[in-house]
């Protein structure tokens, strides 16, 4: 048990003091393979729905999905979803604003970081957080939706053991 001053730590904060610097190392909890694809699919789906604009649909580009193995873990793209018509960029700050609100509505529930504003990626301004899978999830002012780099527990690293093949 840890002890600060004297006094002992309730388990709680004791658990706390061990897990902090594990994620301050940006470490990332695998996600099951089974199931992983279906994750991000449904946040995808939910997060068109939530963005579309007079009837807007998103397709998944295929060759965007990818799993690659790295030294020491099983990297999952689930890709980048693109609608069929882009989205109005929002013109003003009130519009990302009303952007962000609507997206952070959903993501939370995904186990993603909330969005606090926007952030530049190349000449782009984009929303941008990440899981605690490690994955990125990217969307544009168009409203493509870009997911990559979520740690899955597949062995072996496969599409076939994630599903997707």
């Amino acid at each position: 048990m840890l002890r600060r001053a004297g006094r002992r730590l309730s388990p709680a904060v004791a658990l706390l003091g061990v897990l902090l610097p594990l994620t301050a190392c940006g470490g990332s909890v695998p996600l099951p393979a089974e199931g992983a694809a279906s994750h991000y699919d449904d946040l995808a789906t939910e997060l068109a729905s939530i963005l579309a604009v007079d009837g807007t649909s998103w397709e998944l580009v295929e060759e965007t999905r990818t799993v690659a193995s790295s030294e020491d873990a099983c990297l999952f793209a689930p890709g980048t979803w693109a609608p069929e018509t882009a989205l109005p960029v929002p013109s003003d700050d009130a519009g990302w604003d009303s952007r962000i609100a609507t997206v952070n509505s959903t993501i939370l529930g995904y186990g993603f970081e909330q969005i606090d504003g926007v952030t530049e990626h190349g000449s782009s301004t984009v929303l941008e957080t990440v899981d605690e899978h490690g994955a990125t999830l990217r969307i544009t002012a168009e409203g493509e939706i870009h997911i990559e780099g979520a740690t899955v527990d597949a062995d072996p690293c496969t599409e076939a053991t994630l599903g997707i093949a």
